[in-house]
């Protein structure tokens, strides 16, 4: 039997994200279902124009755009959608605010495990603070879960979509490779000094329909528009 929305956003709210072997058990379990059940995809897809809250937080970024599926910043979730543009803009190791599990539904990517080696777990680092700890194939169905702090670096295929459900922020900022920043292209890491930096931008109404119509072409969602869309 498949999940409804609410019980998708219920039990999204309840991964305990400190535990980093059940945040993944739970979070694969739920993506797969996800993943199995095109109408509920489809449905949080093609809501989104007429939510005007997910609406503002489906985002354009250089390397990917991404479409705000749930979220709960009460319950500090977010369930996205991510189609990637292009891919070689990820390759510089970094890490992340928050924990996160990604399913892939299309395509794929070359993943780099880092492992730090100067006995600082967190923060600013350098690529000779870090080393490769596991390089992996990710393909379609294939799912992983990243605790924040850990570095990672990946060479996306082309055409590839993920499902993206992160926890709470536990960093105030990301960090990439200091010596490795001028390989951000058209975006940057946020400022040590919490200034303003280029990173993403509400996503256009004209993004989201190329986005829509490439996910109905491709098959991973339906065409058939759920009762919330306004017409």
């Amino acid at each position: 039997m498949g999940l409804n929305r609410q019980e998708l956003a219920d039990r999204c709210a309840q991964i305990d994200w400190d535990d980093a072997r059940g945040a993944h058990r739970t979070s694969r379990t739920l993506l797969r279902r996800l993943a199995g059940d095109r109408e509920l995809l489809s449905e949080l897809v093609l809501g989104i124009p007429g939510d005007p809250w997910r609406k503002k937080r489906s985002e354009f970024h250089p390397l990917m755009n991404k479409l705000c599926l749930l979220e709960d910043p009460e319950a500090g979730y977010q369930l996205r959608l991510h189609d990637f543009r292009v891919s070689d803009l990820d390759i510089v190791p970094h890490d992340h605010k928050y924990s996160f599990s990604v399913y892939i539904l299309s395509g794929g990517y070359t993943h780099v495990w880092n492992r730090r080696t100067n006995g600082i777990y967190e923060g600013d680092f350098t690529t000779r603070d870090i080393a490769p700890g596991v390089v992996s194939l990710e393909g379609p169905g294939a799912c992983y879960t990243l605790q924040y702090s850990l570095i990672h670096q990946t060479v996306v295929q082309p055409g590839t979509v993920s499902l993206f459900l992160r926890g709470p922020k536990r960093l105030d900022r990301w960090h990439a490779a200091d010596d490795l920043m001028d390989h951000l292209k058209g975006y940057e890491a946020p400022k040590k000094d919490g200034s303003s930096h280029q990173g993403s931008t509400p996503l256009s109404e004209e993004a989201y329909a190329s986005v829509r119509d490439s996910l109905i072409q491709r098959g991973i969602i339906t065409n058939r528009r759920p009762i919330d869309v306004v017409a």
